[in-house]
């Protein structure tokens, strides 16, 4: 739900060299590195030939002020005929006026990009929901571990189900006031330009709560959050993952408890358990697959989201490998090429699953409250590594792929053992 999508992203705050997990690091160096000085966990990338760069070190100044922001060997390219393009500054009116962009033309994406998902979803509504409903007492560990059609794809829990065992998510009367006030109202949340699918750290919660309580009518751009991990504040009280969850989550079962820094130091340890989704009416996120092709729990408190799903069958990851890398990503619309698609509507108390490597993407039909979490499990170890490779394949930055995963995977093995011995010794006893 979260980083890792398939976008691109002009801002982001990653962690500073030292954090990373050892020998992950080597393709996030800053290749304008030449000063010591300066918060150097903010990075800008490219948005010609995605190189990622310190913004200490590039000089560059509110990168959210930027609409294309383009490298000194780019820009020196005198066959690509570049040329760094700000934002429009705020307009007094509160009404957004139709523009033409000559620079997307140039560049072959979509003059309307919002206009342009508005069509392509339409193109679904008549799609029947084929989800399968269950009751919420269905999600235990032994539905997950031995049910053969639990992992097959994703389920629902209608909202008059039945409680999930273990599962706590806000009332529905909690307001996005109240999350910012819950987590910081000076905390920083990585914000992103639904029209340009370009992210910025530049925002407070206090700042975005305004713009969540500022009329629809009168927004001055379509905005969305999807990446607000909460563990570690006073609003962790209000989210815990369903029981199963808890019980096969790799984190939860096997990365050691006093390795689990504060919230402040969350950097050091893999913190997806508790996500909160703030979208207004009209946001859209393009198809991506969770990062480590992760499993999802999804619960919506107020509001509506709209999924368009693909199985991870091969030729569906084969589409969705060269869409990923493909310098038209922007403008070419993946659901042609993908096979057996679904649609779900999840309204407000529902709550999904979502299984491992499905391909999806996702609409805001009204501004929308959603809480959920990431977690690995024992059921697609390969899924998880393949996923992990094609992201480094198609240079998804460290920032946007599971935290710590080769980090996680020592403790992992080590749990594994014991249980592999027991297994090894019982075989052996039966052979002899």
């Amino acid at each position: 739900m979260w980083p890792g999508k398939a976008e691109d992203h002009v801002q982001a705050l990653r962690p500073t060299k030292g954090e990373e997990d050892e020998g992950e690091d080597e393709e996030e160096r800053c290749p304008a590195c030449t000063t010591t000085q300066g918060d150097k966990r903010v990075w800008v990338a490219c948005s010609h030939c995605g190189t990622w760069f310190h913004v200490v070190c590039v000089h560059v100044d509110r990168v959210d002020l930027y609409e294309t922001w383009y490298c000194a060997p780019c820009l020196s390219d005198p066959a690509l005929h570049l040329e760094i393009k700000m934002r429009a500054p705020p307009r007094r009116s509160g009404r957004m006026r139709p523009t033409t962009d000559y620079a997307a033309i140039e560049e072959g994406k979509p003059i309307d990009p919002l206009g342009r998902w508005a069509r392509l979803l339409a193109m679904y509504d008549t799609m029947l929901d084929t989800v399968r409903r269950v009751d919420g007492a269905t999600w235990t560990s032994d539905w997950l571990a031995w049910s053969p059609d639990a992992l097959e794809a994703p389920v629902l829990v209608p909202a008059d189900a039945g409680a999930i065992p273990g599962m706590r998510v806000p009332p529905r009367c909690t307001t996005i006031r109240d999350v910012a006030e819950k987590v910081g109202v000076t905390t920083n949340v990585e914000v992103i330009d639904v029209q340009t699918q370009m992210s910025s750290n530049a925002w407070t919660l206090d700042e975005w709560a305004t713009y969540m309580e500022t009329p629809a009518a009168e927004r001055e751009r379509l905005l969305n959050v999807i990446s607000l991990e909460v563990t570690g504040t006073p609003f962790e009280t209000y989210v815990q993952a369903p029981q199963m969850v808890r019980e096969s989550d790799w984190v939860e079962r096997d990365w050691p408890c006093t390795r689990r820094p504060l919230a402040t130091d969350a950097s050091k340890w893999p913190k997806v358990q508790r996500y909160v989704l703030m979208g207004v009416q009209g946001a859209f996120t393009d198809f991506h697959i969770d990062f480590a092709a992760s499993y999802v729990y999804y619960h919506v408190v107020w509001g509506e989201k709209v999924f368009l799903f693909a199985p991870p069958t091969p030729a569906n990851l084969a589409a969705y490998k060269a869409w990923s890398s493909s310098a038209r990503q922007a403008s070419e619309w993946l659901g042609y090429a993908l096979h057996d698609m679904m649609r779900v509507t999840i309204r407000a108390g529902e709550t999904m699953f979502i299984p491992a490597g499905w391909i999806h993407c996702v609409h805001t039909p009204q501004d929308t409250l959603v809480v959920g979490g990431n977690f690995l499990a024992d059921y697609h170890v390969a899924m998880h590594w393949r996923l992990e490779e094609m992201e480094k394949a198609t240079h998804v930055p460290r920032k946007f792929r599971f935290p710590h995963l080769v980090r996680l995977a020592w403790p992992l093995t080590w749990c594994w053992r014991p249980a592999s011995v027991k297994a090894l010794r019982s075989c052996a006893s039966v052979w002899t």
